[in-house]
């Protein structure tokens, strides 16, 4: 792809409504769009079904918090109420999936995104897909960066290129080269798009992606957005952080513990976006063995709930019981920002 957006992707900058997008080269692109202040807004990801219209409403609060819609505009007409009507905070959705090979494997996938407590604009984004045709399954978190303009599309965009990527190449592309070319795929696009809306500038997000095939794991990352794995009583981070309090923390500079306090700990030094040409992912294999639990989060999560708590409630029997669990454990301990978790459990 080059640098360009294609311009079907570009919505009037005006409230003017909704529409479908045409993707690359003619084909679809599996999200649809909402004209706003930064030109276009992703309301959706094909293979996060049944949070397509959910998403989509987030992201229409998301611009009228933002001003760049008005409030009370009803989709597609273009028409605004006499008094403004209130806007309503950013609602929690959840995705479940199954990957089943009779006798062989088994890979349960079950994901929440909530706005958490302080914030109203949700600016994570998650997806899965499985694919037992091809035999694989994926699972990617995205958190758009806080304090710059349009996280919300950049990890919504983020997620969709990602996936698309996947889908299309797998046959040809080996898993690892495959994730490396699926974020350099999405890294253009925001950009791009970036580039296309002046409004937009500087947007990007972090993101961690698991690919599987069959009992092995592929996982891809740039940021903070993190892994773990739960293997019997053992709960480790199998993903490092790129940032500036890391790489302090890996030459020497800084201890544990002055790092889990320092001030400019969340100043990543890796994302998708943002113009800084910094989105080469790390990628590692692992196996996946029967019991073994991965879970995929972004910071919102990890800064707020210990190692030991996280590990106790992605052993819960049901994953999707877990997941609520997990959500709720970061919005007790003040949901200072957006909360996404991701587990994936290998049953068979």
């Amino acid at each position: 792809m080059g640098g360009a957006v294609p311009r079907e992707w570009i919505a009037p900058r005006r409230w003017g409504g909704t529409r479908a997008l045409t993707g690359v080269d003619g084909g679809p692109l599996a999200a649809a769009a909402v004209a706003c202040g930064v030109g276009v807004v992703p309301i959706g990801c094909a293979r996060a079904e049944g949070a397509v219209a959910q998403l989509g409403e987030r992201c229409v609060r998301n611009a009228q918090v933002r001003g760049s819609i008005p409030l009370g505009s009803t989709p597609g007409t273009g028409t605004r109420r006499s008094v403004p009507a209130p806007v309503p905070k950013a609602v929690m959705y959840k995705l479940f999936k199954r990957m089943h090979r009779p006798g062989r494997l088994e890979v349960q996938l079950a994901g929440a995104c909530d706005p958490g407590c302080a914030r109203e604009l949700n600016e994570d984004a998650i997806g899965m897909h499985v694919d037992a045709t091809h035999g694989y399954y994926l699972a990617v978190v995205c958190d758009g960066m806080g304090g710059h303009s349009a996280g919300e599309i950049a990890s919504a965009l983020a997620v969709d290129m990602i996936s698309r990527e996947i889908e299309t190449h797998f046959s040809t592309v080996a898993p690892k080269g495959l994730l490396n070319r699926a974020f350099a795929r999405a890294n253009t696009q925001i950009d791009a798009l970036a580039e296309a809306n002046p409004d937009a500038e500087g947007m990007g997000c972090t993101a961690v992606a698991v690919l599987g095939v069959d009992e092995t794991v592929y996982v891809a990352h740039v940021g903070d957005s993190r892994a773990y794995r739960r293997r019997n009583d053992t709960f480790e981070q199998i993903t490092t952080d790129h940032t500036m309090v890391q790489e302090m923390l890996d030459t020497g500079l800084l201890t544990p513990d002055q790092a889990a306090t320092h001030p400019y700990r969340g100043r990543i030094s890796a994302c998708l976006g943002h113009g800084k040409n910094k989105s080469e992912p790390t990628v590692s294999a692992f196996s996946l063995a029967p019991g073994d639990n991965l879970l995929l989060c972004s910071d919102g999560l990890s800064d707020v709930v210990g190692a030991d708590e996280l590990s106790a409630l992605v052993g819960q029997r049901d994953i999707r019981d877990a997941i609520g669990r997990l959500i709720g454990a970061a919005n007790k301990a003040g949901g200072p920002d957006n909360v996404s978790a991701m587990i994936l459990r290998r049953c068979v």
